[in-house]
């Protein structure tokens, strides 16, 4: 496996774990009903990211 493709999967795991983290600090904040809303756009975030991943053969 060529160390490009180490690199860019340790940049990508930061990268969502940085976005977990700040999202989680900005929950706080939010209603219950915010919550919720913010809960279903990950999900679907993450539904999108899978069906593409799933496109590319991964």
């Amino acid at each position: 496996m060529k160390l490009e493709y180490i690199l860019y999967g340790f940049g990508i795991l930061f990268c969502i774990a940085g976005i977990g983290y700040l999202a989680a600090e900005y929950v706080r904040y939010l209603s219950i009903a915010g919550r919720m809303g913010s809960l279903l756009l990950t999900i679907g975030l993450f539904t999108f990211l899978g069906k593409y991943f799933e496109g590319l053969g991964w």
